[in-house]
């Protein structure tokens, strides 16, 4: 199957599970599972993973993971799918940091592609390397420990939350409780999945 098919079959519930089975190195059926960064003639940096046709730009695989379920204001993510989340969060990162190397190495393109993804993207804030470097202030990924008010007293009844927001999103503003990575790794391990 081609890379870029399976990444467009994934959809907002399935793809951290998807992801992380494509892109953490695990043995299965004696082979290893394993993503690789190149850059192609034109600059772009790709991603190509192990028993997977063809390649994709990094761009488009963090914009699908980005679009994942625990991501999303109204989540029905359980806490080991948010932990799942955080953990990729790394795996993401690092195949931009694996591709900052190759551009590197790369005579003409260590100049050439930062001026280009400067000038197309601007460094703008949601541009999915902008999110994933966490150079914008929007705490994407601290979203992901934020829960309802009632999820939260749900799994941490006698618990305080490490802060309460109110976004405002759809016209709607609801109150989010967040808890620390602890607090959703205790979750788990007391069999709150």
């Amino acid at each position: 199957m081609k890379l870029s098919e399976k990444l467009a079959s994934l959809n907002r519930e399935n793809t951290v599970a998807e992801l992380s089975g494509m892109l953490t190195v695990a043995e299965s059926d004696g082979k290893l599972n394993h993503a690789h960064v190149s850059i192609s003639w034109k600059g772009k940096r790709l991603v190509s993973v192990d028993g997977y046709e063809g390649s994709v730009e990094i761009n488009e695989l963090a914009s699908k993971y980005l679009s994942a379920d625990p991501f999303q204001k109204d989540t029905k993510a359980t806490p080991r799918d948010r932990l799942t989340c955080d953990s990729l969060w790394g795996r993401v990162r690092q195949l931009y940091t694996d591709s900052d190397v190759e551009i590197l190495n790369t005579s003409i393109y260590g100049y050439l592609v930062v001026i280009k993804e400067c000038r197309a993207y601007g460094l703008s804030s949601n541009h999915p390397m902008a999110v994933i470097h966490e150079w914008n202030a929007d705490g994407k990924k601290a979203s992901l420990f934020d829960f309802t008010k009632d999820e939260f007293k749900k799994l941490w009844p006698k618990g305080e939350p490490r802060s309460k927001t109110t976004p405002k999103g759809d016209g709607e503003a609801s109150e989010r409780w967040s808890a620390s990575r602890e607090m959703v790794q205790q979750a788990v391990a007391a069999g709150n999945n």
